[in-house]
């Protein structure tokens, strides 16, 4: 220690202004980055009281308090399309869940979004600042949900590529312990998105490409073999009614003990089995012959690490903050007061760097469990239908008056609701629908 300390009690001159330093450089790096964070954890509210409509079954409610959301292109735009898109598919408005579905292909497909300055704060503050494009299955869903609303509307070419971007190749991580390096140790493999299969094989049915059709009705079986009834093409090509049924919640993102780390509940053993649907026509009940059996469960789905995202720029701002914050420990047993200075300043500097390093839980909130497919060959005509889950009291939807065509196939989308009302054929949104679109059966 120098002797000038000793003989006054006070750090040397020279001291004194490293110490200053220090300290007013950590001061404004610490005011910014607490701001960051601040505006990173309110940027997804826009859309929150959308997403509340939407769960009290307020479709058209859901639709009006996101549009203002989804049209902002901040780091949520994405998220707040798909929400939109959700709204609107079960509102029957598939003009705008064709536009909010596609605004949210284009920027998920797109490359350098979160490149330059966004990447850079989702680096030194949090992972809220990039643009949300989701898990590998929300973005299977959203391609699903697109290939959908075309197929809802007999437009089976461009069904048919929706489907088909569902299946993009998945990173296989394998189950290495080491989460720093397994980003680099992936392999590529095919998708097992058996949902996704089984509606681009009835696309190209519908197209007339059979031999094609029969490549992707034969790997339904091959992923989930209970699929097989479902995956008959004689079953599918028969089918003038088709009911798409989205049943139950996915999963939510949640964190553990520091907030560095994503896990996904509830799981599968917490959820237990899905149950299967009854559908009852003008009050007699349909035997579904094995065909009510769910092509996904999004619940098991999450906990694959294939459809999963590896955060390791997360992981390294944890570790190295933990690391920060032992130098500084360390730096505040040594009897130097700049020592200590700069062991606070590193202490500080990690708890940044640590409370910055929270998980992105930003997720689709409106994922269902489960879509099930249910194919049906009805009388023509108009028809009641109900479908119901005798397992869950309570959980039954019905329709008066679907329209089943005399040639090919009307597609009717269905999301459960609880204890929720009967609706009568055609929706609102469809009696009202722009006359150059489409035509929906009546």
């Amino acid at each position: 220690m120098d002797s000038r300390t000793v003989a006054t009690g006070r750090q040397p001159t020279s001291a004194r202004p490293v110490r200053a330093v220090a300290r007013l450089c950590l001061l404004p790096t610490a005011c910014c980055l607490l701001l960051l964070t601040g505006c990173a954890s309110q940027s997804a509210r826009p859309g929150e009281a959308g997403v509340a409509a939407f769960f009290h079954g307020d479709y058209r409610g859901a639709q009006q308090r996101l549009a203002p959301a989804a049209a902002q292109t901040d780091e949520n735009f994405v998220l707040n399309n798909v929400r939109l898109g959700s709204a609107a598919l079960a509102d029957y408005d598939l003009d705008a869940a064709e536009g909010a579905f596609l605004r949210a292909y284009e920027v998920i497909n797109s490359v350098g979004v979160n490149d330059g300055g966004r990447s850079l704060g989702a680096v030194l503050v949090s992972e809220n600042l990039k643009v949300w494009k989701g898990e590998p299955y929300e973005r299977a869903m959203a391609n699903f949900y697109l290939g959908l609303v075309y197929y809802m509307r007999h437009d089976y070419a461009n069904a048919r590529a929706a489907f088909e971007n569902s299946l993009f190749k998945l990173r296989d991580y394998g189950e290495s312990p080491n989460a720093a390096n397994s980003a680099d140790q992936y392999r590529q493999v095919e998708s097992d998105f058996a949902l996704g299969y089984l509606m681009l094989a009835r696309s190209w049915q519908r197209l007339g490409e059979d031999d094609k059709a029969l490549k992707y009705f034969n790997r339904v079986p091959e992923l989930r073999n209970y699929l097989m009834p479902l995956g008959d093409p004689e079953v599918n090509r028969k089918s003038n009614l088709l009911l798409v049924v989205d049943f139950g919640f996915a999963p939510r993102k949640v964190t553990n003990y520091d907030g560095a780390i994503v896990g996904f509940s509830p799981t599968p053993q917490q959820a237990g089995p899905v149950p299967p649907p009854a559908v009852i026509v003008d009050g007699r009940p349909v035997d579904l012959k094995g065909r009510g059996r769910p092509p996904v469960d999004l619940v098991a789905v999450a906990q694959e690490r294939r459809w999963q995202d590896i955060d390791t720029i997360r992981t390294i701002k944890t570790t190295v903050g933990t690391g920060l914050i032992a130098g500084g420990a360390y730096g505040l047993t040594r009897h130097s007061h700049n020592d200590q200075a700069v062991g606070l300043g590193l202490i500080a500097a990690g708890l940044l760097l640590k409370a910055g390093s929270t998980a992105d839980v930003r997720q689709w909130e409106m994922l269902p469990r489960t879509t099930f497919v249910l194919p049906l060959d009805l009388d023509p005509g108009r028809h009641d239908v109900t479908v119901e889950f005798p397992a869950v009291p309570g959980l039954r939807q019905t329709w008066r008056g679907l329209v089943v065509p005399d040639q090919g196939e009307a597609t009717y989308y269905i999301r459960m609701e609880r204890f929720g009302h009967a609706h009568t054929w055609p929706p609102p949104a469809v009696a009202g629908e722009d006359p150059g679109l489409p035509p929906l059966p009546r």
